[in-house]
């Protein structure tokens, strides 16, 4: 594999979990980085130096950590069916442990509200909002179908849309207790993702294919196809003049791009990965996307199809969870070995 341009990413800090690394968030306000593990660790680092440890490991799989939109709280939860939350006001302390919610199922889905400290997670078919600063439940709604697949906030925090059999699931999270909306498909849909304007919801199926709906005419509708297995990584790029959406399915990753007339997608397809294409995420700001793969190489592609950088760690493994700092200040890493990077844009 060899790059078109001269690396810019530099690897500046490496640390080391005590198993895969399940999940990494970065702070938005850029005051330090969490991550955890499949043996249930939840660490933290202010940006340099040694980890501090947030929870040690119990043997029961923390499925995710994330920051509030305002940095304020941490959360976690996973297989053993608690939702830790910790408050990070002070710079000069690690995160501080405030809250424990016991929700007894495993919780498999967990995001927050682009701009508000309200908190989803999902369970099984439920879905419950929580406003985390007076610990209450907000809202609660069950998918029909099925378990949730996958959850997410529209871009202006009105609606959540949850993924399973038969399709996806819309709510109003101004209007709750409204009827749900429904983009009904004829298998499972394994992955959501918002276009960054909000206008457009794309759905991974288990069938192999890709449908995207128009949110502003739910009529309008496509289903592309083709792909080589079930679809596992959805991302929309920022910075580019027309919707593009990578998508990966197995090793193979396609770039869409909607037409000038919005009436059809074209596909690029971005070659370089060796085995099954495990995380992506797109720059913050830029047309650029990264995809960590199961081969241990994280590739940094541009909108029109060329690898502008490729990142490995000096033990190679496979990628399990990329995040970029909102301000691409820096972007973190982790790996089915448990191995963390930090890699930044030298000034």
């Amino acid at each position: 594999m060899v790059a078109n341009e001269q690396l810019e990413l530099q690897l500046v800090w490496q640390g080391q979990l005590d198993d895969l690394v399940t999940s990494v968030a970065c702070a938005p306000n850029g005051r330090g980085w969490a991550a955890s593990s499949a043996a249930g660790a939840v660490v933290w680092n202010a940006g340099g130096g040694e980890l501090v440890s947030l929870q040690s490991a119990t043997g029961e799989t923390i499925s995710r950590v994330a920051f509030s939109a305002d940095s304020r709280w941490l959360a976690a939860g996973g297989q053993a069916g608690k939702l830790a939350i910790w408050n990070c006001d002070r710079a000069d302390v690690p995160p501080q442990l405030v809250t424990t919610i016991d929700i007894d199922e495993w919780i498999e889905q967990l995001v927050w509200h682009p701009t508000e400290p309200y908190l989803a997670i999902g369970y099984g078919a439920q879905i419950e909002v929580w406003d985390i600063p007076t610990a209450t439940l907000k809202t609660a709604w069950k998918f029909d179908r099925s378990s949730v697949f996958d959850l997410v906030w529209h871009p202006d925090g009105e609606y959540i849309a949850a993924a399973g059999d038969k399709g996806g699931q819309i709510w109003s999270a101004i209007e709750p207790t409204a009827p749900s909306e429904k983009i009904a498909v004829d298998t499972t849909s394994l992955k959501l993702a918002w276009s960054p304007d909000g206008r457009y919801l794309a759905m991974g199926n288990l069938d192999r294919t890709l449908t995207v709906t128009d949110w502003q005419q739910p009529d309008e509708q496509w289903t592309l196809q083709g792909f080589p297995g079930k679809i596992r990584q959805l991302a929309w790029l920022n910075g580019t003049a027309l919707p593009s959406l990578a998508v990966a399915s197995g090793e193979t990753i396609v770039l869409w791009e909607l037409s000038v007339d919005a009436i059809a997608w074209h596909g690029l397809p971005l070659e370089g990965h060796q085995d099954v294409v495990t995380t992506t995420i797109a720059h913050p700001s830029e047309p650029i996307l990264v995809a960590g793969g199961a081969d241990g190489y994280a590739c940094l592609w541009t909108v029109d199809g060329r690898i502008e950088q490729i990142l490995t760690l000096p033990i190679l493994s496979g990628f399990t969870a990329i995040d970029w700092q909102p301000q691409a200040l820096y972007l973190a890493t982790g790996t089915h070995a448990g191995t963390i990077g930090i890699w930044i844009i030298p000034a």
